[in-house]
């Protein structure tokens, strides 16, 4: 195992249209045995900072580290990691043992050290009964599995997995997820997962790294993402349904902070600690945050039901505010009907202040 360390890693592709930066300027310490994910959208450069790390892309400037190794112009097979894409790449001519065995008889391990690596790894994938099957006879989670048990059998210092679990279904990507998380706790190694799915992000990382246009956004534990986005960006990445947001201006009426935006005015607890340059500002609330009061409530705001939707225990509802309209959950035995008008609160304590309306709104704390 290793810890790994991202110094200012910077790649950008130049072609006939111009030159496009990839990645920017990317520093990050992962310490040895973290679960860190890279998450955002398609190309954002999570994908390129991984192929770096694995030696499959050459930086354009930058370095990485494992321990005090300097890596960054290592070959890929002089790294000492293990990497699993979102395709299985299993040789189907191959039984599963002959698969896992594969990347240690080309390092000219003997058989016997081969049988050995097998037997341990083969339990803890529960692939023990399957080991003479060849890939068409496996499942896909098995598949997957296998996949993964070709890297670990290697023993890396650091385990890169390029969005493992996209091609499989729903049911079977929560399978995984916790096959992934149990196996982490179990081996510790330093792991650097790459998804586009924030889901996936937030149930298996001791950290996430939110990325967008090749720079990072935000680093940080996944409660530390989801409570205290530090922009209007993240806030509206992480999350489902995605933070609410109300455009308006934040004033100051009677010495006291308010938020006037399009049919609400919402009084803060306190001024932010710095003011924005000018009082156009953005308001983000968690539909959870939002809840239903009586018509007669201090502060109510009045409100017009669009759509509801059932999802299982919850229920969402699209409210008509002002000229936009925000997302409410409540629990599945709470029926609203569209047209309905109803009342709405808003804890202050729970709301997200952003400075400005673009995605790169910073949060004012």
């Amino acid at each position: 195992m290793a810890n790994v360390r991202i110094d200012r890693l910077h790649k950008e592709f130049r072609g006939p249209t111009g030159t496009v930066h990839a990645l920017q300027e990317l520093t990050l310490d992962i310490a040895d045995g973290e679960f860190v994910s890279l998450v955002g959208p398609s190309g954002c450069g999570k994908s390129t900072a991984l192929r770096i790390i694995a030696g499959l892309e050459v930086p354009s400037s930058g370095r990485i580290l494992f321990g005090p190794r300097d890596i960054t112009k290592l070959e890929p097979r002089d790294r000492n990691i293990a990497m699993v894409f979102q395709s299985y790449a299993l040789y189907p001519h191959m039984t599963v043992r002959q698969n896992l065995e594969y990347g240690l008889r080309k390092r000219g391990i003997g058989k016997e050290e081969r049988a050995r690596k097998v037997a341990a790894i083969a339990p803890m994938l529960r692939l023990e009964t399957m080991l003479e099957r060849k890939p068409r006879q496996l499942s896909g989670g098995q598949r997957q599995r296998v996949a993964l048990g070709r890297a670990l059998i290697r023993d890396p210092e650091v385990f890169l997995l390029d969005e493992p679990l996209s091609n499989l279904d729903a049911k079977l990507r929560v399978h995984m997820r916790a096959e992934l998380a149990a196996l982490h706790q179990k081996l510790r190694t330093t792991m650097i997962y790459v998804t586009h799915d924030q889901l996936e992000a937030m149930t298996l990382s001791d950290r996430i790294v939110v990325m967008n246009h090749g720079v990072m956004q935000q680093v940080g534990t996944p409660e530390e993402i989801y409570s205290r986005p530090a922009n209007r960006f993240v806030a509206e990445f992480i999350g489902t349904p995605s933070m609410n947001m109300i455009e308006g201006e934040l004033r100051i009426e009677g010495g006291r902070p308010v938020f006037q935006g399009p049919g609400i005015a919402v009084p803060l607890p306190q001024a932010p600690p710095r003011m924005p340059a000018t009082p156009q500002a953005t308001l983000g609330v968690r539909p959870e945050d939002i809840a239903l009061v009586p018509p007669d409530a201090p502060g109510a705001i009045r409100a017009k039901v669009t759509v509801s939707e059932l999802a299982g225990a919850e229920r969402y509802h699209f409210i008509e505010l002002g000229s936009g309209s925000v997302i409410l959950r409540t629990p599945a035995t709470t029926v609203l009907r569209p047209g309905e008008t109803v009342a709405l609160g808003l804890d202050p304590a729970r709301l997200h202040l952003f400075a400005g309306a673009g995605e790169d709104a910073a949060a004012l704390r």
